[in-house]
């Protein structure tokens, strides 16, 4: 018993040479590896994030479009960089809906168009629509709205399948959403809600206002996912 006792003396003598915690019974909490970030800066880390992207998958959903609007109605396929999509969108023309297979790649974009055979270039702006793979440009896409969003503010948390995102919510100026998708009012103020994952990777944005003239209120969400997966997008032949 004599040489146990030894033995635990030696051990416990070893700790506080390595260890002044174990013998001085100091039990604080380590300190934290980073101060919690404010909503801009969150939005600034996703901004990051999604730019630094080489492709991300992408679904559009809309609301509250006018029965017999033109314009984007949904959409989904996969974004690029350098600038580049290919995915399909439903497209509304005087309240008629059509589905049109979308590549974009090299500034030109191409469609397969209900009733049209074969694959065509096409001038987006002719169908009152953005170029999609400008939505995926650094400098004049899609995050450029996480850029013009003013007075961000941290709205909770909200669960999407197996993820806890977090909300955040702005305001956004009827310019940036006009120069961006090519329909809205310049003059209003639209509102933007962005959800983000723990390591501020957006996964949602929705934005909310008159986008089919004033008076009236639509709204279009944009789910953003798989980032980074391989995918190649070339011309259509």
């Amino acid at each position: 018993m004599r040489t146990t006792g030894k033995i635990v003396a030696a051990l416990l003598a070893g700790l506080c040479l390595f260890g002044t915690a174990a013998c001085t019974g100091d039990s604080s909490p380590p300190p934290t590896e980073q101060t919690e970030l404010t909503p801009a800066q969150r939005l600034d880390a996703a901004k990051s994030n999604l730019d630094a992207a080489t492709s991300v998958h992408v679904s559009l959903t809309s609301a509250g479009v006018p029965e017999h609007a033109s314009g984007l109605v949904s959409g989904e396929g996969w974004g690029a960089h350098p600038p580049a999509f290919k995915g399909t969108f439903k497209v509304a023309v005087a309240g008629v809906q059509a589905d049109a297979e979308i590549t974009s790649v090299d500034g030109k974009v191409w469609a397969r168009l209900p009733l049209v055979p074969g694959t065509h270039q096409i001038a987006p702006a002719d169908y009152g629509l953005p170029d999609p793979a400008v939505l995926f440009s650094r400098d004049r896409g899609l995050t450029t709205l996480i850029t013009a969003t003013t007075s961000p503010t941290a709205g909770g948390q909200t669960r999407k399948g197996s993820e806890v995102l977090t909300k955040i919510t702005g305001d956004l100026p009827g310019s940036a959403v006009v120069d961006l998708l090519r329909i809205g009012e310049q003059a209003e103020t639209y509102h933007a809600t962005y959800l983000l994952t723990d390591a501020n990777q957006l996964r949602q944005v929705s934005i909310e206002g008159p986008f089919f003239g004033s008076g009236t209120s639509s709204a279009y969400t944009l789910v953003l996912d798989r980032y980074g997966e391989p995918v190649t997008i070339t011309r259509p032949t």
